[in-house]
């Protein structure tokens, strides 16, 4: 005859493991439908990166990736369009070419930036990917943000050929 502590040993297990596997199922299916990855040639990903150039031609950058921190660039006075997306698209030439695109809702990157509610270098931006921009320093601030509005984050060329640029709508 089984122990009535014994059962409830065995479902307090079982209510655990189900809560476990659907925390990891959760978080496999966010990455899978918020991530984009594939295998590109250094043309076709010229011809998107001019796209989407051509799309912010008239915006200016928030980060200077020449000083490494927000550009001195004139606020909104209003600062009360809520930020709804970011978006990110890399061509990451380390180890092959590919193209990673990235699109999560805004307080996801609220989230990842943490309790400084800061990104310390572009690789954080990219969330959920290691790229070749992962180590470079960079300084720049939810606040600085959400001041700004919507629009153009980071464009930058890496000297090695990769490319990355990123914004919030």
């Amino acid at each position: 005859m089984r122990s009535p502590k014994w059962s409830l040993v065995r479902r307090i297990g079982l209510v655990v493991a189900v809560a476990v596997l659907g925390v990891v199922g959760a978080g496999t299916w966010f990455v899978l439908s918020h991530r984009d990855a594939a295998a590109t040639s250094a043309e076709f990903a010229e011809v998107e990166f001019s796209q989407l150039r051509a799309r912010f031609s008239s915006a200016q950058t928030l980060l200077d990736m020449t000083r490494r921190e927000a550009a001195d660039t004139a606020f909104r006075a209003d600062g009360q369009t809520p930020l709804r997306s970011f978006h990110t698209v890399i061509f990451d030439t380390r180890g092959g070419q590919r193209m990673v695109r990235i699109d999560v809702p805004y307080w996801f990157a609220r989230r990842f930036a943490g309790r400084a509610r800061q990104f310390v270098w572009l690789g954080q931006l990219t969330f959920l990917d290691d790229t070749e921009f992962d180590p470079e320093p960079i300084r720049l601030s939810l606040d600085q943000l959400e001041r700004r509005g919507p629009g153009l984050v980071v464009d930058y060329r890496h000297p090695g050929g990769g490319q990355f640029i990123s914004w919030v709508e």
